[in-house]
């Protein structure tokens, strides 16, 4: 077993720079031996040392108080150091958790957005009030879909958000009937529970139609669902939701491309 090490196998070792190691000497936490040439020489004991401050670094416990826990150390310390330890782990898995929860609500909503049964046939579906996040602002083209998108990101601190990709817009209905299946008044991110938000859409029978490629298939897509509205005697709400299920956030392949449209009904 090596004995002694230079400052660059120590850094090489533990994948920090030689400039950390130099700071750690500065500060008092990490004082290597001199070698008759003057190069530092780190040992066995200087490895424990270091090993110590790794993990309070990763504890976010600052040098200053590392200094003092390596100057005074007793049993009542380490037991401390050792249970922040342990709630710094408890902390990662259930972070953990959530991000899988997520990714899988992900591959759900992926897989469930390939089912070929679904594209061009209208339903009627009964949504609960859904919270979302809200962003007020006149949209025309693609680009600015995706800034809007970027921008309600932005909006949301919470961490979690960047799995979910439930983004929608809403066209007011006067612009469908006007054949202006561009001019979005709001972009949306629908948000699961217990996440923040501040607003919500209403709940209540929504008839939905998913068309699949390119978004110059609305016009068609808009022509069926409002005609079964219609059909059935209902009335259409004031705004129509498009949710885009999979686009170029998942996809190069315009073909691939499916949207969903949502509007509710009396």
């Amino acid at each position: 077993m090596n004995l002694h090490y230079t400052i660059g196998e120590i850094a090489k070792l533990y994948n920090i720079t030689t400039d950390t190691l130099r700071h750690y000497e500065k500060e008092g936490l990490l004082i290597p031996e001199r070698a008759l040439n003057g190069y530092r020489i780190y040992t066995l004991f200087d490895i424990w040392k270091l090993n110590v401050i790794t993990t309070m670094k990763r504890l976010d416990i600052s040098l200053k108080e590392i200094k003092q826990f390596l100057e005074e150390r007793s049993v009542e310390k380490e037991k401390a150091i050792l249970n922040q330890e342990l709630q710094f782990i408890e902390e990662q898995i259930n972070s953990l958790e959530k991000q899988r929860h997520y990714i899988n609500h992900r591959i759900f909503a992926l897989e469930d957005a390939q089912t070929n049964d679904l594209i061009n046939q209208v339903r009627f579906i009964d949504y609960s009030e859904r919270k979302i996040i809200h962003l007020e602002e006149k949209i025309e083209t693609d680009n600015e879909v995706d800034l809007a998108f970027h921008q309600l990101m932005q909006q949301s601190k919470e961490t979690i958000q960047i799995y979910n990709r439930d983004f929608a817009v809403l066209l007011p209905i006067e612009k469908i009937h006007q054949r202006k299946y561009n001019e979005y008044s709001d972009a949306i991110l629908i948000v699961g529970e217990g996440q923040p938000y501040d607003r919500t859409l209403p709940s209540g029978t929504y008839a939905t139609l998913r068309y699949q490629g390119s978004y110059q298939n609305a016009e068609k897509a808009y022509n069926q669902l409002l005609s079964r509205i219609k059909s059935l005697g209902y009335y259409p709400g004031p705004y129509a939701i498009e949710r885009y299920l999979i686009d170029i956030n998942q996809t190069s392949n315009i073909d691939e491309y499916v949207t969903e449209l949502q509007v509710i009904v009396e």
